[in-house]
């Protein structure tokens, strides 16, 4: 036999041993136990670096994306809070200094309105809103309220009424009843107003309070009741005449032993002060 034909048969024979040996299982021994072991042992071992590569690559993976989106974040917070800005107050400012305020911080201002206001000055800010302090975008509008100043009111006219009616005029014009003062006037009756401060039609801001002049009607010159008592009434006509008193009245009466015409009583009594108004009553003796 040739050895090329030996060679065939060897290689043929061990195709057939091999093939026996994968449908024939092996008989176990403490040597092939150990060579499986081992090769299971390596497998795992490979599929543990595979899994821990994978994990370390994910985790490598995972932070680069965590650190980009808090860059991200941060550089998006940055950005938006450099377009920020705080509205200042512009309260005791004049609109013209509000502008400037407002332009400083790439803010704009929108004149709303105007109102009247007891403190701040005409042609200053009076309100804003937003309100200071508040976070705003720049280039947005701040809306404010120029002040007029206090609020002023006519003064009503009164001088010529009478106390009450000049009081019912100042409430119904919102204005108070201030101090009375009174005098005596020739011109003007009693209880009637001579002269008001304020004076009429001014214009006034907080001040409501109106004081009065009252009239308590003409001054009249006052006498002291002279003693009639036992004169003649014809020597006392002459001086009467010639005086300030008149008497309005006489009237007889009998008083015995006083001659006629002759003063026994008077109204008022002597040492009393009385006006030309007043009425002075003679009595004088009927005589024997």
């Amino acid at each position: 036999m040739s050895d090329k034909h030996r060679a065939g048969e060897r290689i043929l024979e061990k195709d057939t041993d091999e093939g026996r040996d994968r449908d024939t299982p092996r008989p176990s021994s403490k040597h092939g136990r150990g060579r499986v072991a081992t090769k299971t042992t390596s497998k795992s071992r490979k599929v543990r670096t595979v899994f821990v590569r994978i994990v370390e690559t994910l985790a490598i993976a995972g932070g680069l994306l965590a650190t980009a989106v808090i860059a991200a974040a941060v550089s998006f917070s940055l950005a938006v809070r450099s377009n920020d800005v705080i509205v200042p107050d512009l309260s005791n400012a004049s609109l013209e200094g509000a502008r400037e305020m407002l332009a400083a911080d790439e803010l704009t201002l929108v004149l709303q309105g105007n109102r009247f206001h007891d403190t701040v000055p005409k042609d200053f800010v009076a309100l804003q809103a937003p309100a200071a302090g508040t976070t705003l975008r720049k280039g947005r509008s701040i809306r404010v309220w120029a002040s007029l100043g206090p609020e002023r009111r006519t003064v009503p006219r009164i001088e010529g009424e009478t106390l009450q009616s000049a009081q019912l005029i100042l409430e119904q014009s919102g204005f108070s009843l201030g101090r009375v003062v009174e005098i005596h006037s020739d011109i003007y009756a009693p209880d009637t107003v001579v002269a008001q401060s304020p004076q009429a039609y001014d214009e006034i801001g907080e001040e409501t309070v109106v004081s009065v002049l009252l009239s308590r009607g003409y001054l009249e010159e006052g006498f002291v009741m002279p003693d009639f008592i036992g004169r003649d009434y014809v020597e006392l006509l002459d001086r009467l005449s010639r005086s300030s008193l008149r008497v309005s009245q006489v009237r007889l009466v009998d008083y015995p032993g006083v001659p006629k015409n002759v003063v026994v009583r008077q109204s008022p009594l002597s040492g009393t002060k009385v006006f030309r108004r007043d009425r002075i009553i003679l009595y004088l003796s009927k005589g024997p």
